[in-house]
């Protein structure tokens, strides 16, 4: 795994974060491809309408730690939390591979810890 992630990915990156944690859905899907594939605790899928439903419904909020290259994509680290009743109560670490594909997120995998990206990897 090498650190260094492509200065356009990770600002693509920030905007995304930035823009779940705005509850910006327009400019969210806009920076994600038509077909983005989603994946986390309930399975995967794919498309926006499935990316819109996930932020819609989960209320999610992501603080972006850090960033860095992972296989062929980009690992997040990031510090999670949701509104009252809809998540954990408290915010909890967390990690995301991202995709990136023609300047868009093609994917988004969310994971519990490092070692859980990495095993989904073998």
């Amino acid at each position: 795994m090498s650190d260094a992630v492509d200065p356009n990915t990770a600002c693509l990156l920030r905007d995304w974060h930035a823009a779940v944690n705005a509850r910006d859905l327009p400019t969210v899907l806009r920076l994600c491809t038509s077909d983005v594939a989603v994946t986390g605790p309930r399975g995967t899928g794919s498309g926006q309408d499935l990316m819109r439903d996930w932020l819609e419904r989960s209320g999610i909020r992501l603080r972006l730690v850090s960033l860095k290259a992972f296989d062929d994509g980009v690992l997040a680290e990031q510090v999670a939390s949701w509104p009252a009743g809809t998540g954990a109560q408290e915010p909890v670490p967390c990690v995301t591979v991202f995709r990136v594909r023609d300047g868009k997120v093609s994917a988004v995998e969310r994971y519990e810890s490092l070692e859980a990206a990495t095993a989904a990897r073998t």
